[in-house]
């Protein structure tokens, strides 16, 4: 046998070991180069545990549930898939989505809520895991670059700068529980 036949037969073989080993041991070799996954949003707890959701626009409300076969309404009329794969997205967004910015209380001093298109807010929603709340927060007006919307949460005194897109896809899941789009929107800030 030549060299070059040996040196293949070899490295085929340690090869193999190093797989049967990776399997018996259950772990795949960790790539450095790739960034874990964290949740930066202000939700932590995961989004599949959200059971419930209570949304309000206006004076509009809906209470909206997940079921195994996925959201109805609290008559317990079905929530076309489209819609309910908004709810689902929404609920995710609070988990991973994180803030742009947050303004402590000592920078919204003696500001108003109107200021930011909070009271009253473009949507308005409560998350619960079964019939604990979990999380509620509101939606106002964009910031001047049309880039971030300003978000208060329930029983915390900052206010959050967050991606549009987050808010966006709350006012669509309003938009299709409610059947059409607000009657006024909000101003965005100066």
């Amino acid at each position: 046998m030549n060299r070059r036949a040996f040196a293949a037969a070899f490295a085929a073989t340690g090869a193999l070991a190093y797989l049967i080993a990776m399997v018996v041991v259950g772990a795949l070799p960790e790539q450095k180069q790739l960034v874990k996954f964290e949740a930066k949003g202000v939700m932590k707890l995961q989004p599949e545990l959200i059971s419930r959701v209570e949304l309000q626009r206006g004076t509009e409300t809906a209470i909206l549930k997940r079921t195994s076969g996925g959201w109805i309404k609290e008559d317990g009329s079905a929530v076309p898939a489209e819609l309910g794969a908004r709810i689902s997205m929404g609920v995710q967004f609070m988990n991973t989505a994180g803030p742009l910015r947050t303004m402590d209380t000592p920078e919204i001093q003696g500001s108003n809520p109107r200021d930011f298109g909070l009271e009253p807010p473009r949507v308005r929603f409560k998350l619960f895991q079964d019939s604990q709340a979990v999380l509620g927060a509101r939606f106002g007006a964009h910031n001047i670059e049309d880039t971030a919307q300003y978000m208060a949460l329930e029983g915390q005194p900052e206010l959050y700068l967050m991606s549009r897109f987050v808010g966006q896809e709350w006012e669509a899941v309003a938009a299709g529980v409610f059947k059409r789009p607000p009657v006024s929107a909000a101003p965005s800030r100066p």
